[in-house]
């Protein structure tokens, strides 16, 4: 059975892959930001007519929204999944900040994409920004929730408080990226990563 991503709209190549599209355009407004790069280089960059990328995606601020959404699920979500299943906390977050790091540190696309998307004076960019926010603080609250559980456990000790732990982490790996973006080498933010553990997990009981 034909699948939802395999139907092709009308007058769209045959090799046009929608995701594979949005995965494109991810890396582009990753590495451009969203006024560096305009509709026609993303058509370019999947071979597609730009008509055919309006017609899947809506026009660019929407194909932004829907990059981001995309960025989420395939960089950040599995991530959490993997923190949120790891056993051991403090392999948890070496293990996530690694992750972080590795994908930051990337000589094409530095930094993270969500910051890179939300940097511009569109409408559709302080619509961004407000997404950007509110994964943050969903990110932080999950960090919270599983420091919380690692407190109650006897695992780790109450202060700091899980809230300001899982606030501190996702600082500290927003400050990585940033890094990452502007040149700082992947093994010196490994190595900055690991140091900074210590700080989050305090003292382990």
């Amino acid at each position: 059975m034909e699948s939802i991503v395999e139907k092709r709209l009308r007058g769209r190549p045959k090799s046009f892959i929608p995701n594979e599209a949005l995965d494109r355009a991810v890396e582009m407004f990753w590495e451009y930001g969203y006024e560096g790069v305009d509709v026609d280089r993303i058509a370019h960059a999947v071979n597609v007519t730009k008509p055919a990328l309006y017609r899947a995606f809506g026009d660019k601020s929407t194909l932004l929204l829907k990059a981001v959404e995309r960025y989420g699920l395939t960089y950040v979500a599995p991530r959490m999944a993997a923190f949120e299943a790891e056993p051991d906390i403090h392999k948890a977050v070496i293990a996530f900040c690694e992750a972080t790091v590795k994908a930051a540190a990337n000589e094409a696309r530095g930094g993270c994409m969500l910051a890179a998307a939300a940097v511009g004076q569109s409408e559709r960019v302080a619509e961004i920004r407000s997404y950007v926010a509110q994964g943050l603080t969903a990110t932080a609250d999950v960090f919270s929730k599983r420091f919380e559980k690692e407190i109650q456990a006897g695992r780790l000790t109450r202060t700091p408080t899980a809230k300001v732990r899982g606030r501190l982490l996702v600082d500290l790996l927003q400050g990585l990226q940033l890094r990452g973006k502007v040149g700082i080498g992947r093994q010196q933010l490994l190595q900055e990563a690991r140091s900074y553990v210590p700080l989050i997990l305090g003292r382990q009981m």
